[in-house]
């Protein structure tokens, strides 16, 4: 029995929907498009679901917060103890600043001439 196989009419919309990919019109648009489908290509981000990209993106952003609040947070301490012991490994004692100064020749004669 032969069996005849006609198309349907209007075919489904495809799946996924890549909607999306498409180029807008207004300028802003076009720029944060653009920004949107380098990041999504550059990461591979593009072949994750809606749910393992908005995982990812929270985790990321986390993570980028709190290095940065350890930046802002402990960085200038580290480089005030980091300081100390520099001049402590230069000249054998600790806090006195002015020695740098007058070896490197900018403050042995300023307070001279003023």
């Amino acid at each position: 029995m032969p069996v005849s196989i006609t198309p349907p009419a209007q075919l489904p919309p495809p799946k996924p929907d890549h909607s999306f990919t498409k180029r807008p019109s207004s300028f802003i648009a076009v720029f944060f498009w653009r920004w949107r489908m380098w990041v999504e290509s550059t990461f591979a981000l593009s072949m994750l679901e809606p749910w393992e990209k908005i995982l990812l993106i929270t985790i990321f952003s986390v993570l980028f917060f709190l290095i940065c609040s350890g930046i802002v947070m402990y960085f200038p301490r580290h480089l005030r103890q980091m300081h100390g012991r520099v001049m402590y490994y230069l000249w054998g004692q600790e806090g006195d600043e002015r020695l740098l100064w007058q070896w490197l020749g900018l403050g042995g004669g300023l307070h001279k001439e003023l």
